[in-house]
């Protein structure tokens, strides 16, 4: 709509200009007289030509006017149908997701107390030893299935705003690191160093939700890292950095995408880090992801 308006408006100044500069330089004084029996005309051909330019820079203006008025009139008119075709165009698109939004909600709730049910059961069987791998397959797949169910219940709540959000409080997020570094060696084969020296002892920060992020990104470190995770909180950001494969540059913004996997291979619902995003929007922090060189980090700033 702008340019409309530009290229009027330079249309209207080039026509000025052109018209200006072809037209001819005022000619000396010249006198006419016309000596008729009846009456007598005396007039200034140059004063006459000073009539023509006022008359035709008058014009000029009411030209430029008409253009700048078309101009707007042009961009009011397109604006207004913009609006009412993008409306009629994403409405459908927000119903539907406004819908999925809501099934997912309600399904992860549905699926809830089932899954309650069939857990508690399998633990009450009495089963003998040979069956014993049998009934730990269907425990694990359960915890699996109630995690999964968490997480959409979760982002479901995130969503919709119905989440409430944790309070700042001040915690000694040194020790709180180390406590949970230690819950994940055992399933970590390799070696987990943690770098604090330019960290402060307390952090004023929502203690489940920086807790919780830990968790995801240690998790998703684990998962996908060789030989060795690295550690390092200063007073302002955490970063875990593992030297797994390493990520495409075009995947890199898409590993926060819900279901989003890089490596089918690997266990997981890909709503891990979706949560730790999400979980960083609601308090107005920072994730990102690098990954060069069979390196990838994850970054939470605050």
């Amino acid at each position: 709509m702008a340019i409309t308006t530009t290229v009027l408006v330079l249309a209207g100044v080039f026509i000025m200009v052109f018209s200006s500069a072809t037209r001819p330089e005022p000619k000396p004084h010249i006198e006419v007289n016309y000596n008729l029996p009846n009456y007598s005309i005396s007039y200034n051909e140059i004063e006459l030509k000073n009539y023509i330019e006022s008359d035709r820079q008058e014009g000029h203006t009411r030209l430029l006017i008409t253009l700048l008025s078309v101009g707007t009139a042009i961009e009011i008119a397109v604006f207004i149908i913009i609006y009412y075709l993008s409306r009629a165009i994403v409405e459908p698109v927000k119903d539907s997701y406004e819908k999925q939004k809501i099934f997912i909600a309600n399904a992860s709730h549905e699926l809830k107390t089932p899954l309650a049910v069939i857990e508690a059961n399998i633990e009450a069987l009495d089963v003998d030893k040979s069956n014993r791998k049998w009934k730990d397959n269907i425990e694990s797949e359960i915890t699996h299935a109630n995690k999964l169910v968490l997480d959409l219940l979760q982002l479901a709540r995130m969503d919709a705003g119905s989440l409430k959000q944790t309070p700042p409080e001040d915690i000694n997020l040194v020790t709180e690191i180390k406590n949970h570094i230690t819950l994940f060696e055992p399933k970590f084969a390799g070696k987990i160093s943690f770098n604090s020296n330019n960290a402060t002892s307390h952090y004023l920060l929502p203690k489940q939700d920086i807790l919780q992020v830990l968790d995801i990104l240690l998790d998703n470190a684990t998962k996908y890292g060789r030989q060795k995770i690295n550690l390092n909180l200063d007073k302002s950001s955490l970063t875990i950095q593992n030297d797994g494969t390493t990520i495409a540059k075009d995947d890199q913004a898409k590993v926060f995408d819900r279901f989003y996997q890089t490596d089918k291979t690997k266990s997981g619902s890909g709503l891990g880090l979706a949560i730790a995003k999400a979980i960083c929007d609601q308090n107005h922090w920072k994730i990102h992801c690098e990954s060069t060189h069979r390196t990838t980090k994850f970054t939470v700033s605050w």
